[in-house]
């Protein structure tokens, strides 16, 4: 065999070889349904694609937070509009009171007054997922306490206040609570009230002084609850907007990533064709060296 036609065989080879990678990888297209199923099929779309999904995975978990947030701001926004509600409660039997002479009368509002300080110090005191919502920063300890005597509350020593923030982009953090000391005011608000229901319980009706300070603490939480409406209004347009992302990244990467299977299987077929015609091809050259060797 001479020389040109051993590079004519060796190039025959190297030719079959190839096809046959190319059919290879056409099938595991197909079977797997992703383009690149090794880095070394595509590098620079395989990097593409991995930095795609990781801002995708990123997004999930940005995503994520945002809808804690938002359920964790549901949740302090149910228990203020509970308060609202106590509030309004003890406003109206405060302007009964304030129209009552009877002394007696006097002290079954305090007593009341008094159930609805145990409400009120409740909805202070919620938890959502074992948190403490309105403990500020410190949502592992209780923020409000009632003394045994039940004439004072006071605040956890460790404070009622901080931000809680969370991620929702690489570089932005939201706060996503009301502290104990915006909605009930270091428990000042528990303090006010229990003056009143004392004055109550001594017979004494209500003065414009103490229903003015209960319209000012009503008027306080109702604006308290708006703020929390706010955020949870903020974080569903966070949400709404890593949705968004997340959709156009998705299409994006399965663009990018995903096998035509159509265009492939016709491509696996016309390689398969010439691969036949090749070994054909090949068949003869081999046959007619071998012929001239001999």
């Amino acid at each position: 065999m001479r020389i040109n036609e051993q590079q004519t065989v060796s190039d025959l080879l190297y030719s079959l070889g190839q096809d046959n990678q190319s059919i290879n990888k056409l099938q595991t297209q197909i079977a797997s349904g992703q383009v690149v199923n090794s880095p070394s099929d595509d590098p620079a779309l395989n990097q593409r694609l991995m930095l795609l999904q990781d801002q995708l995975n990123q997004n999930n978990v940005y995503s994520q937070n945002a809808n804690y947030a938002s359920s964790f701001l549901n949740q302090q926004s149910s228990a203020l509009s509970g308060a609202v509600n106590v509030l309004t409660s003890i406003k109206t039997m405060m302007l009964s009171s304030a129209n009552d002479s009877n002394a007696q009368d006097q002290s079954n509002y305090g007593t009341q007054l008094g159930q609805y300080i145990n409400q009120l110090l409740d909805l202070a005191n919620s938890q959502y997922g074992g948190k403490y919502i309105f403990g500020g920063s410190q949502t592992t300890t209780q923020p409000f306490f009632m003394n045994a005597g039940q004439t004072a509350v006071t605040a956890n020593p460790s404070g009622v206040d901080g931000a809680l923030n969370i991620d929702v982009s690489n570089q932005v953090s939201q706060q996503y609570n009301i502290t104990g000391a915006s909605a009930f005011s270091i428990g000042q608000i528990f303090n006010d009230l229990i003056a009143i229901k004392n004055q109550l319980n001594g017979g004494a009706a209500a003065t414009s002084s103490d229903i003015s300070t209960v319209d000012n603490y009503l008027n306080g939480m109702i604006n308290t609850n708006a703020e929390a409406g706010a955020m949870t209004n903020r974080f569903s347009l966070i949400q709404t907007q890593l949705t968004n992302q997340n959709q156009t990244l998705q299409s994006t990467i399965s663009n990018l990533g995903n096998t035509d299977v159509a265009s492939a299987v016709i491509q696996l077929q016309q390689q398969q064709t010439a691969l036949n015609a090749a070994l054909k091809t090949g068949a003869g050259i081999i046959q007619m060296s071998l012929a001239e060797y001999l």
